[in-house]
């Protein structure tokens, strides 16, 4: 009966209250997906709206960029020192002038074909005094060249030459047009005409007063089309290119721009709604500083929307379904979990004798059982205690990965005490052992011959570091181990003389006496809570920097704090590497990668990330030199050799430069025998160019390297290899040889002769004179004289 009387009574309070929380439970995370939803919806909005101006911000510095390349085509062009004169030529003009205009096609504009990209359909330049038109590959007059090349639809000869030719530009964008004749796209039925833009700069360039000719440039519409693609496809946007007087550059819809829509986006640069044909449009708008012109993207709302209306439409019906799953879950998970507690009171009540009242509902009366089982809580700390050495470990493994900060204070003593830990300062320095290999240990690499090698090393270094002061010891990893050492505080001063002296004894007799190699890693002293995840990070790299001092090496983080934030490798000494592999010469190739390892690792303290990042671009140089000689890497490789993997695969920067140094030697030797008629043919070409400029006033080695587009260094090692003297040496003998000739002429004085072999003045002349025979020149010829007159007696 008193059972019955409990179950009836504890039902009705105990069912209630866990129905009435499990509804509660089950009303927040629905008004919170509630909550979420609005500001999903705002957020993908707000994304919907930034994606789309990043694609079209993106658009346009494609376009820019590609627009920059016909501003340099046209500087190239008007900035050409002949230009000026041409345009004065006049039509009735002699031969001389007229074979400019060839001269100005070969040499410049059809040098400039190479230099540009197909972005650049055509450019051409229009001489108005003499009626020429000059391009690439053609010399004409206007109506032959409308007539026969370029032909505009929708427009006469008279309009082009008006429009086109003969007005004044500067650096102006007309409209997309269709070329009717000369450039057809052919496709299998038909032709289709080419769409170009046209950019036009009056000419000169200097003065826009007077317009003698113009610079056209025609630019591929396709080529631009292309580049509004990705745009159109992945927002179904319709794309306008509008010039800052408000005229359509070009689009990719049939539907013209506004001038509505024109005034909006004058004044408003954030998307914005707008109706058109009926339909509501997200307006999105970005502005180019490089031509003046805007980009429109013109979307519907129902693309731009969609996924918006999306999750709307899934959030609703997400939101009934978890209403109802979630009245049905509150239901049967309180009826599940009602009977599992009925059935525990019961099975307490059948092992346990009614004492008095029972307790108001099930939960105390568990309660109440529950308090009566405290007794067991020594049993628990008996077996609590066996843990402790697992604990400890891992207290001491988050202690100093910085998990949490060390706590030297009264408070804390019992919580150390329980893990048997005494800290005796707050004074702390971390040190990391890498056991490099155990190979002079252990015949067997085995997990027991590691896990012998971390306990060797975990205890020898436990015990060096209680001769002064407090330490223990913590696996990291299979070959990792960490010292954490407390510092005593009466040692004062001697601590940093404590921890080298311990990380000097540590290697010196784990690596002498047990045959492993290792390498320690010690990071600073530091003082306070975070003493320990200070001293970690600085232990770390420490560590890192193994990669400069190579393995069993003792790195302390005081000797590389110092370490510079830059490295060697300048533009000079990459293109002087270049030069010395292409011409095969192995000697400066391997001279010039010593002096980089050299001033980068023996002359500076290098950070092992920038060492790294040297080697990588010193093989980029590799790739580099690989690629643009049509090198087939196989030939100097080897099948599926990866040069990149196999110069890092060196775990210190030792081992990285031998590799690279000898990947070098055998891509130069691979130049060196194509390069020696190159050799002869080059030496040839200085001593040629030298001889016929000896009264250039500029000649010298800059002079001689612009002439043969090479660098000043290479050409002075290269002369003074294959002449055996330097160059600025050999110009000076040529002066003084065709000065001594010179000299035959008595009406000639110093000071002529001086400037027909090249010097500015006679002072500079006698002075080289003097130099070169020993006596100045006036000497010189009063010893010519008796000769002459001898002869001619």
């Amino acid at each position: 009966m008193p059972q019955f009387w409990f179950q009836i009574g504890s039902r009705k309070s105990a069912l209630t209250t866990m129905i009435a929380s499990n509804l509660f439970i089950l009303l927040i995370p629905l008004a919170m997906g509630l909550f979420l939803y609005a500001k999903v919806e705002q957020s993908l909005e707000t994304n919907a709206n930034r994606s789309n101006t990043a694609m079209l911000e993106q658009l346009k510095l494609s376009l820019d960029y590609k627009l920059s390349e016909v501003d340099n085509l046209m500087r190239q062009v008007a900035l050409d020192p002949k230009l000026d004169y041409m345009l004065k030529i006049p039509k009735d003009a002699d031969s001389a002038d007229t074979y400019r205009f060839v001269e100005f096609m070969r040499n410049q504009l059809s040098r400039y074909r190479s230099m540009v990209s197909s972005f650049i359909f055509d450019y051409y330049v229009y001489f108005d005094s003499s009626d020429t038109i000059v391009k690439a590959d053609l010399l004409t007059d206007s109506r032959t060249f409308y007539s026969t090349y370029y032909t505009f639809k929708d427009m006469t000869y008279e309009q082009w030459h008006k429009e086109i030719l003969t007005s004044a530009h500067s650096m102006s964008y007309l409209p997309a047009a269709s070329l009717a004749r000369g450039n057809e796209i052919s496709t299998n039925t038909e032709y289709v005409p080419k769409e170009v833009v046209v950019y036009e700069q009056s000419l000169p360039l200097r003065s826009q007063s007077d317009v003698l000719g113009n610079f056209i440039v025609l630019i591929d519409v396709d080529q631009i089309k292309q580049m509004l693609k990705q745009l159109e496809t992945a927002s179904d946007s319709a794309i306008y290119i509008i010039d800052h007087t408000g005229k359509t550059i070009m689009s990719t819809s049939d539907i013209p721009f506004s001038p509505d829509l024109l005034n909006r986006i004058e004044t408003n640069s954030s998307p914005f709604d707008y109706r058109i044909a009926g339909v509501n449009q997200m307006v999105s708008v970005t502005s180019s500083q490089k031509a003046g012109w805007k980009y429109v993207s013109v979307t519907p709302n129902d693309v731009f929307m969609q996924q918006v209306n999306q999750i709307q439409t899934w959030s609703l019906g997400l939101f009934i379904i978890c209403l109802i799953a979630g009245l049905l879950a509150v239901y049967a998970g309180v009826y599940r979990n009602y009977k599992p507690l009925q059935k525990t009171v019961n099975a307490i009540m059948r092992g346990k004798d009614m004492i008095g009242r029972p307790a108001s509902n099930e939960y105390e009366f568990i309660q109440q059982t529950f308090e009566g089982s405290i007794h067991e809580e020594k049993n628990l700390r008996n077996m609590l205690a066996q843990q402790i050495p697992l604990i400890r470990t891992n207290y001491l493994s988050r202690l100093i990965r910085g998990y949490m900060d060390v706590d030297v204070s009264p408070e804390n003593e019992e919580t150390l005490r329980f893990m048997d830990l005494s800290f005796v300062s707050d004074r702390f320095a971390i040190l990391l052992v890498k056991i490099e290999d155990i190979d002079d240990f252990s015949e067997e690499q085995s997990e027991q011959g590691w896990a012998h090698a971390r306990f060797i090393v975990s205890n020898i270094g436990v015990d060096l570091i209680q001769l002064n002061n407090n330490g223990h010891s913590v696996e990291l990893d299979r070959d990792r181990l960490a010292f954490l050492i407390n510092l005593e505080d009466r040692r004062g001063d001697r601590a940093a003389a404590d921890i080298r002296e311990f990380a000097e004894s540590l290697n010196s007799m784990i690596s002498q006496r047990f045959k492993i190699n290792i390498t320690v890693a010690a990071g600073e002293i530091h003082q306070g809570p975070k003493a320990i995840r200070e001293s970690y990070p600085e232990a770390l790299s420490a560590l890192e920097y193994r990669l400069i001092k190579g393995k069993n090496a003792v790195i302390h983080f005081q000797d590389i704090i110092d370490a510079t934030q830059h490295y060697y490798y300048p533009l000079e000494i990459e293109i002087q590497l270049i030069n010395f592999v292409r011409s095969g010469d192995s000697d400066n190739v391997e001279k010039l990668l010593s002096t980089i390892y050299s001033m980068n690792f023996d002359s500076s303290h290098i950070t092992p990330e920038l060492g790294k990042c040297l080697f990588f671009n010193v093989m980029s140089t590799f790739l580099k030199i690989v690629n643009s000689t049509n090198t087939n890497p196989e030939e100097v490789l080897g099948a599926n050799f990866d040069p990149i993997k196999a110069v890092f695969s060196y775990p210190t920067a030792d081992g990285m430069y031998l590799k690279t140094k000898d990947l070098y030697a055998t891509l130069t030797s691979l130049f060196k025998v194509e390069r020696s008629d190159h050799s002869t043919q080059l030496l040839q070409d200085i001593v040629h160019f030298v001889d016929q400029n000896l009264d250039d006033q500029n000649m010298g080695l800059a002079l001689v390297a612009d002439r043969l587009k090479m660098t000043p260094p290479y050409i002075s090692t290269f002369f003074k290899k294959n002449q055996g003297q330097n160059l600025l040496d050999y110009i000076t003998r040529k002066r003084i040889e065709k000065a001594k000739v010179l000299m035959d002429n008595k009406e000639l004085t110093n000071a002529q002769i001086a400037q027909m072999v090249g010097y500015n003045n006679d002072v500079v002349f006698i002075r080289a004179f003097k130099k070169q025979e020993g006596i100045p020149p006036g000497k010189y010829r009063e010893a010519m004289r008796p000769d002459k007159t001898g002869s001619d007696a």
